[in-house]
């Protein structure tokens, strides 16, 4: 249940901090008060949308924090183990939005994302306002509360049409690799061309940069030939170097019986002819090399085509393009056996489609059966609240073209509040007080079945007085003995049955206009009665009137 509430910096609210007890903790107070902001705030830390409007005048954060037991609350102990965040039996949510419209949501100090926010919050609250009631009108809400409604017959079998939903999805996606038969056909043809193209041009790495070096070598070779043709004149010939070194050895030669050391220069001469010889000969094999060969340039261009041919549609390299000529050779063995497997998954498929028409089919039955319950409750609840003539119940109908994870059901709610007139779709013919009073039939049944241990109520009031407006405060009253409830409201008679009763006042003090939240003693509750009974002015006439209410709520409380 819901412990406290702290609020800081929210619209007229600069710092409070609200205690909420077990039972029926009723908001009253005057219009504009501020009841508003206490729901806004509420709503806030658990996660509903909100901008930088909420933020205090002058202010550059807004912060709630709301503090929860969940001694009694295993689903939600159960929801924070998930999502790895410590937990005893004390529970706080908080939220922060700064000026600049950043969030920041923490469960227990550990920060969180909004959506990690909304799940928590949504397994301990249910908030109804005029949001909600009109969420009614959605037709697609229907389902949702009918297997709220039956929850624990429906459990087991919505688990099971989920793992069937998974594994359908599943094999579906195994068939869609393979597509048709004929797919298959088309799509190994186009393989087997593209690993043929690749494989017969025989590609190797490093291949394009020793082709790209050799054009170039081609494409100069009248340089390159005029070259080795003029280094060949410098070193052999009738005026060559090797000449003049032999020369040179010659002249040293005839005088190496002076000094050993012109010895060592006739050795060293004669080395150097010998390396000279070497070098002539060297450029003579390289100029015969060099000669233009148009069959090898032509050659040359014909394969670096190719080899671009192939980068254009199977990778930027040549690594890229062997890469890719692996990955045909997987998928042409994926292939192999299509016909084989394409058959077992199609069986396979066959199979789980039935076991899914055989459970939606019981899910179909369990919602039949709940549904005409749950009409009948629902008739009951608005006979109570002054619908005497109303007639409710809910469609539910069956498509097998449909089935999906939820089952293969619509439901829509059908609804005639007079009598003689044929029930039609809810959303078409009720009214808003009629929409909050079977709003309010709902929540009273669907309350038991939930397991969400603090409902909120803002303004239940709606379009509802009299005798009605007492069966309201008693059906709420009724819900709080099972959980927590809190309620705004314009209603004494709802009020006389607070189990704990808070005023909301708006004061101006130096300047400056800020909502506030009492905790009211049993005299004060009395006052907040006669003053929503008829106000100050018939407050001599409606204190003993509230006095009486109280007395009538108390003697209800005791029987109940």
């Amino acid at each position: 249940m819901l412990e406290s509430l702290q609020i800081d910096n929210v619209a007229l609210i600069e710092k409070l901090d609200i205690g909420f007890c077990k039972g029926l903790n009723i908001l009253s107070g005057e219009t504009g008060a501020g009841k508003s902001i206490i729901i806004d705030s509420l709503n806030f830390v658990l996660g509903t949308r909100a901008d930088k409007s909420l933020i205090s005048y002058g202010k550059d954060t807004a912060k709630v924090s709301a503090f929860f037991n969940i001694s009694d609350c295993e689903n939600v102990k159960a929801l924070l183990s998930d999502m790895d965040i410590e937990s005893d039996d004390e529970l706080v949510l908080q939220r922060t939005m700064t000026e600049a419209g950043k969030n920041s949501c923490r469960i227990n100090g550990q920060k969180v994302t909004l959506t990690m926010l909304k799940d928590v919050a949504a397994a301990l609250t249910d908030i109804y306002g005029q949001h909600e009631a009109t969420g009614l009108l959605n037709d697609e809400n229907h389902i949702v509360i009918l297997d709220k409604y039956a929850k624990n017959a429906l459990a087991e079998l919505l688990s099971m049409q989920k793992i069937l939903c998974d594994e359908r999805a599943e094999i579906k996606g195994e068939l869609a690799k393979y597509g048709s038969l004929s797919d298959v056909a088309k799509k190994t043809d186009v393989l087997r061309f593209e690993l043929d193209e690749i494989e017969k041009a025989d590609l190797t790495q490093g291949e394009e940069e020793e082709l790209l070096a050799k054009r170039k070598k081609i494409n100069n070779s009248r340089t390159i030939s005029d070259a080795l043709n003029t280094a060949r004149a410098y070193l052999d010939g009738d005026e060559g170097t090797v000449v003049t070194v032999s020369s040179a050895k010659s002249q040293i030669a005839s005088v190496e019986e002076y000094d050993p050391r012109y010895a060592e220069l006739v050795e060293r001469l004669d080395s150097a002819k010998i390396e000279l010889k070497d070098i002539a000969e060297t450029i003579e094999g390289l100029l015969d090399e060099s000669e233009y060969n148009p069959y090898e340039a032509e050659r040359v261009e014909q394969r670096l085509t190719l080899i671009r041919s192939l980068k254009r549609k199977y990778g930027q390299d040549i690594a890229a393009v062997l890469e890719y000529a692996e990955k045909i050779r997987e998928e042409l063995t994926f292939y192999d056996d299509a016909e084989y497997n394409i058959e077992k998954l199609e069986k396979a498929l066959g199979v789980c489609e039935k076991k899914l028409s055989d459970n939606s089919t019981k899910i179909h039955e369990v919602r039949v059966e709940y549904a005409q319950e749950l009409s009948v409750r629902i008739c009951s609840q608005l006979k109570e609240l002054g619908m005497n003539n109303a007639t409710f119940y809910a469609d539910v109908a069956y498509d097998g073209e449909m089935t999906g994870e939820n089952g293969a059901d619509s439901v829509i709610f059908m609804f005639s509040a007079n009598a003689g007139q044929p029930a039609k779709a809810l959303s078409k013919v009720i009214s808003g007080g009629e929409l909050s009073r079977f709003m309010l039939a709902v929540k009273n049944i669907i309350s038991d079945v939930d397991g969400i241990q603090t409902m909120v109520f803002d303004e239940i009031d709606t379009g509802i007085s009299g005798r009605t407006a007492q069966v309201v405060a008693e059906k709420l009253y009724n819900i709080s003995t099972g959980k927590q409830v809190l309620a705004v409201t314009h209603l004494p008679q709802l009020a006389s049955m607070a189990d704990a009763h808070y005023l909301i006042s708006k004061e101006v003090e130096n300047g400056k206009t800020s909502t506030n939240v009492k905790l009211l003693d049993d005299e004060a509750t009395l006052v907040e009665i006669a003053r929503l009974l008829g106000g100050s002015e018939y407050g001599s006439h409606a204190l003993p009137h509230a006095k009486e209410m109280k007395e009538y709520a108390n003697s209800y409380k005791k029987k109940a």
